[in-house]
């Protein structure tokens, strides 16, 4: 079931690629669905993020904030970023490599991936 997710502009560039000043002019023109709160926008996506626990999704946004997870050449795969540092996970949105993932469980690099789809999915619509 989606529900809605709400954005903060960097973490939104950081979901595309593109600089905060991109996704605030996407904003603006409406290319997004946001709304301006308190002089800072917000930006608002349908994801599916019932399997992961709101520690994770918080633990996701920072993750894509700080940029820690990058697109790799296969479509859908990840590279992130663990919390330490110190080591790299291959992500899909099914599948991570991490600890966590290799258990089946829902990790927040998983999440960050759920974010990126959601984001990309009202972008090209």
């Amino acid at each position: 079931m989606a529900t809605e997710i709400t954005l903060t502009t960097s973490e939104t560039a950081a979901a595309f690629g593109v600089s905060v000043r991109t996704v605030q002019r996407w904003a603006k023109n409406g290319t997004l669905t946001a709304v301006k709160m308190a002089g800072r926008w917000a930006v608002s996506f349908l994801a599916d993020l019932a399997d992961f626990p709101s520690a994770a999704l918080g633990k996701a946004r920072d993750l894509l904030e700080l940029g820690g997870i990058l697109a790799t050449s296969r479509p859908g795969m990840y590279t992130a970023v663990s919390s330490s540092g110190d080591c790299t996970y291959l992500v899909h949105i099914t599948n991570c490599t991490c600890p966590a993932g290799r258990k089946q469980r829902p990790c927040y690099h998983r999440a960050a991936v759920a974010l990126i789809g959601a984001a990309s999915t009202a972008r090209a619509a």
